[in-house]
């Protein structure tokens, strides 16, 4: 039986976490393979060149979840990779193998003071028949919210005070996810949406814009149920300089 692209998807991680680059590359195009990763070289090679300079120690990596949006597949792990512990991946397909990958990363952190860590809840898609309802209600949600900066109108999108989030230091509930974007925004913009993906009630979506005036990509995982939003997960990374990437396809 052949694997299915998820499977796929998954033996990338599967390789770079048992540093094995032939199992990581034995279903990407080698011709049409782009890496978007900036801390790897484009193609086939760059990928192989990465999983073989990865040190021994303190190297670890384990699939949490999986979600799949037409020939896209989101993949989001934990582990240790090169002092950064919490992953989301995203692979396109096209004719059965991986032609583009993207990558974001962030150190990890202890549970947070409502006991969540930054991966546990559940990692099974549900309501299938949901996925472009609740895409849309994420878009929307964001839109208005995050670019549009209506904070007032956040009470909309979920039910009473019920949040559950997952990001270190912070605590559950819809009143303080309001306070804490209150502060947030004093040093940050969101500019755009450059990626949103989806599979029953997981939609993942990430955002570019800047943090204390440097370039940066907001990566965020939603959870909803009849059309709210219930969880989050999720974190900002910085942008590299041109400098310190190894490739030029930028990082969306």
């Amino acid at each position: 039986m052949n694997p299915t692209e998820v499977e796929k998807a998954l033996a990338v991680i599967q390789g770079i976490a048992a540093r094995d680059a032939a199992r990581a590359i034995e279903n990407l195009d080698v011709t049409r393979y782009v890496e978007h990763a900036p801390y790897v070289a484009d193609g086939v090679a760059g990928l192989r060149a990465h999983i073989g300079g990865l040190p021994q120690e303190n190297h670890r990596l384990e699939v949490v979840r999986a979600l799949q949006d037409g020939p896209f597949v989101v993949v989001q792990a934990h582990g240790e990779v090169l002092g950064r512990n919490e992953f989301f991946d995203v692979f396109r397909f096209q004719d059965g193998l991986i032609v583009e990958h993207w990558a974001f990363a962030a150190p990890g952190g202890p549970p947070n003071p409502s006991g969540h860590t930054q991966v546990d809840g559940p990692t099974e898609p549900k309501e299938l028949e949901n996925t472009e309802k609740n895409k849309a209600v994420v878009r929307d949600y964001y839109q208005t919210v995050h670019l549009s900066g209506q904070h007032g109108r956040i009470p909309e999108y979920f039910t009473g005070d019920h949040c559950i989030r997952h990001e270190p230091g912070v605590v559950d509930g819809v009143a303080a996810f309001a306070h804490d974007l209150a502060v947030l925004t004093r040093n940050r913009t969101i500019d755009e949406i450059g990626m949103l993906l989806g599979q029953g009630d997981f939609v993942f979506l990430v955002a570019t814009g800047t943090h204390e005036e440097r370039p940066c990509l907001y990566v965020d995982l939603y959870r909803v149920e009849a059309d709210k939003l219930v969880e989050h997960w999720g974190f900002p990374e910085e942008v590299p300089s041109r400098e310190d990437r190894k490739n030029d396809n930028g990082m969306l």
